[in-house]
C-alpha cells in the first residue's frame, strides 16, 4: 500500500520570501558565470562597468538595486499583510523591468546565452511573485496570516 504524503498549506508570506530568496541566488549564479565572459574581467580592472565607467557613485547605485531585493526576504515576512502584498508586486514589476532590459541587451551574444537562459528563469520568479502577492488570501481564507 503506498502512503500518501501530507500537503501542508504554505503561507504567502513564506512563500514570498523563499522567492526573493532564488532571486538573490540566480543573481549570484549569473553574475559569476559572466565572469568567464570575454573581456568581462579585463573591464572590471579597467573600471568599466555596463553603463560606462565605474565610479564610487556608480558603486552606490548597484548597491541599492542589490540590497532592496534582499530586504524583501524579511520584508514579506515582517510588514503588514497589506504593505508586504503592494511592495512586492511593485517590487517585482520594477526587477521584471530591468530583467527585460537586460534580457533584450543580451540578445544575439553567444557568450551571454547562459545569461538569457537566468533572466528568463528571473522574469518567471518575478511573474511567481507577483501572483502570489496578488492572490494573497484575505483574513476570511485559510493561509491568511
Amino acid at each position: 500500500m503506498e502512503k500518501q504524503l501530507q500537503t501542508i498549506p504554505i503561507n504567502t508570506r513564506i512563500k514570498l520570501a523563499f522567492l526573493w530568496t532564488s532571486m538573490i541566488g540566480l543573481w549570484i549564479y549569473a553574475d559569476f558565470f559572466q565572469l568567464f565572459t570575454p573581456f568581462k574581467l579585463k573591464n572590471m580592472l579597467d573600471m568599466k562597468g555596463p553603463f560606462g565607467e565605474t565610479t564610487p557613485e556608480t558603486l552606490v547605485y548597484y548597491s541599492i538595486l542589490l540590497i532592496l531585493p534582499t530586504l524583501m526576504i524579511a520584508g514579506s515576512i515582517l510588514l503588514k499583510s497589506v504593505l508586504s502584498k503592494w511592495i512586492n508586486i511593485i517590487m517585482a514589476l520594477f526587477y521584471t523591468l530591468i530583467s527585460v532590459l537586460i534580457l533584450f541587451d543580451s540578445w544575439g551574444d553567444k557568450w551571454l546565452s547562459f545569461y538569457i537562459l537566468y533572466q528568463i528563469i528571473e522574469i518567471f520568479v518575478f511573474a511567481l511573485i507577483v501572483w502570489y502577492a496578488w492572490n494573497w488570501p484575505s483574513k476570511n481564507q485559510k493561509n491568511s496570516k
